[in-house]
């Protein structure tokens, strides 16, 4: 059992016994009162307080701007210390989304931003003090692009996972699938190459949102539901284990879906069934398996992320003034209750909402040869 939780019993509507599910809230943007895209030093203590009071165990993900780089610095220095003096249990670390990501995803506009090379090592640095992950776009640039003479992107990966940081690949580019989905490829093996391999060396952001698709994987509107059954059921009558899916899917979806199934990374998944239908969420649990997943939430509880104003839609969705989304409002219980709609129960929900993430986060980082 994690550190600080308690086990919360649901009901498996198949057997109508209770199964406990932990919760590890691996992807969350907000608790409570707190944004924390905007947190501060201060906030740390408070936020322990109501994960402990939910029974969770949380790592709070960060979409940052330039101008909050020293302030999250200032952030992980006090975790750390906090850390040391067992004063948050039941915060489990950070990540960070972005800022290295595609053009048209759903963040903050703060939130997507080219660093310098000095900016990058203030980065790096926070692995020694909590950092897990940084989401970035795996085809923002090749291997051997250089960021400065003689300091390429790959040396980047490498500072980030020498110091205890994973990537999470997300937010791609959308204007070449085939080269996404190259780049997606290589750098899964160039990490692979350097490092004791696991499912849990390589992350994702969102499976299936914000990237090149073939497909359409929800429907959030009145008007785009009208024509939901019709699309799915065309959808549906694919079989995933025998068509091509670079041409039923797309290639980067496709590149994902191959590379967690030969136990090179482990993607995450939203089930609040706005993000991603919950039928597509059914087949991507039933062709992966519960134990190459992890369930996040992306949810926050307050109108404001990184400095920039939200609306919520008639979903639920978070919402930019410019209509993107930017983050969902649907707690873990309520994706659970989406879970057994779709035959996710007992163990298999455990695994989704605990065991996987809470795997993926604790594993060390390890050169080859060391």
């Amino acid at each position: 059992m994690g550190l600080g939780l308690i086990p919360r019993a649901i009901t498996d509507i198949e057997t109508t016994t209770e199964v406990v599910v932990k919760a590890f809230l691996y992807h969350v943007h907000g608790l409570g009162p707190f944004d924390f895209s905007s947190l501060r030093p201060d906030d740390l203590l408070p936020v322990q307080a109501i994960a402990a009071e939910r029974d969770m165990e949380v790592l709070p993900t960060i979409f940052l701007g330039r101008n909050a780089l020293s302030t999250l610095t200032e952030v992980h220095k006090a975790y750390d210390e906090l850390r040391e003096a067992g004063e948050v249990p039941n915060i489990a670390g950070f990540a960070v989304e972005g800022p290295l990501l595609g053009p048209l995803g759903g963040i903050p506009r703060e939130g997507k931003w080219i660093p310098t090379v000095q900016e990058w090592e203030s980065l790096v640095d926070l692995g020694r003090l909590g950092l897990r992950y940084i989401v970035m776009a795996p085809d923002a640039m090749a291997l051997d692009e250089e960021i400065r003479d003689g300091f390429t992107f790959g040396d980047l990966l490498t500072r980030f996972y020498d110091n205890g940081v994973k990537v999470a690949l997300g937010h791609f580019h959308h204007g070449d699938p085939e080269r996404s989905a190259r780049l997606t490829r290589e750098v899964i093996k160039f990490l692979h190459e350097r490092y004791e391999s696991s499912p849990y060396l390589v992350l994702t952001d969102h499976l299936f949102n914000d990237m090149p698709r073939n497909f359409t994987h929800t429907w959030r509107t009145d008007e785009e539901l009208v024509h939901r059954q019709t699309q799915l059921d065309a959808f549906l009558a694919h079989d995933w284990e025998t068509s091509d899916l670079g041409e039923l899917l797309g290639p980067v979806p496709a590149e994902l879906l191959a590379a967690t199934r030969e136990g090179l990374l482990t993607p995450c998944l939203n089930f609040d069934g706005k993000h991603v239908d919950l039928e597509v969420c059914r087949l991507a649990v039933g062709y992966l398996g519960s134990d190459r997943l992890i369930a996040l939430t992306d949810h926050i509880e307050v109108d404001q992320m990184a400095n920039e104003k939200l609306t919520k839609a008639p979903n639920g969705l978070w919402m930019r003034n410019d209509g993107v989304v930017a983050a969902g409002s649907t707690g873990y219980e309520r994706q659970l209750e989406n879970m057994a709609t779709i035959g996710i129960t007992g163990d298999a929900a455990t695994k989704l909402f605990d065991t996987v993430p809470r795997a993926a986060i604790q594993f060390p980082i390890r050169r080859r040869g060391a």
